[in-house]
């Protein structure tokens, strides 16, 4: 009674509009179909795409380098750039003059194409971060009145003089070997390494 009750209240709504004619009975439940916008028509094929392995770009690495040559050196070299102090006997008074004085002296080294002191002191051979701590203690000899003359205390030590070459390494990926080039020369340099003493010229 109840199954022909539910035909005859389809058969009712169909020819009012309500349900189209061709719904299934109530005995048969519509399938759910679910569309994916932009999906693959052929979802089989599209998921079956082979994914290449990234291939790694050959690739190198660059070094930078600092040569010293050309380097000479010369000792007990009398620093005329680094005054230590000076006295003056003056005409028509004659007599001498004394120096009297401290001092601190570090060492210095030039460089230049982008090196530095760190760079290059090494290979000069001297210390970058030594000092040399003194003092002047000096008397002139006695000058006549007709005479002047001016005295003065310099430091010593040792000079240097070099070149520096600036160098480009390339080594290529997975390759044992740097390979070297010059980039540029630069002109002579100087460094100077003091000693604790002192020179004195007229």
């Amino acid at each position: 009674m109840k199954k022909q009750f539910a035909i005859a209240l389809a058969l009712s709504l169909a020819l009012t509009g309500i349900i189209p004619a061709h719904a299934m009975s109530p005995d048969k439940a519509a399938p759910d179909v679910v569309k994916t916008a932009n999906a693959s028509s052929n979802p089989s094929k599209a998921d079956s795409l082979p994914i290449s392995p990234a291939t790694p770009a050959r690739g190198s690495v660059t070094y930078y380098r600092y040569d010293v040559i050309d380097l000479k050196k010369t000792k007990n070299w009398t620093n005329t750039k680094k005054q230590l102090g000076i006295c003056k006997v003056s005409k028509g008074v004659g007599g001498s003059c004394s120096i009297n004085a401290g001092y601190s002296i570090g060492t210095d080294v030039s460089v230049s194409l982008g090196a530095t002191i760190n760079d290059i002191s090494g290979s000069v051979g001297f210390n970058r971060h030594y000092s040399a701590n003194g003092s002047v203690s000096w008397t002139s000899p006695s000058i006549s009145k007709k005479s002047a003359a001016t005295y003065r205390a310099y430091a010593v030590g040792t000079k240097a003089t070099y070149k520096i070459r600036k160098m480009k390494g390339v080594k290529a990926l997975g390759q044992k070997k740097t390979r070297w080039t010059t980039v540029s020369t630069s002109g002579t340099l100087t460094a100077f390494s003091p000693n604790i003493g002192f020179d004195i010229k007229k």
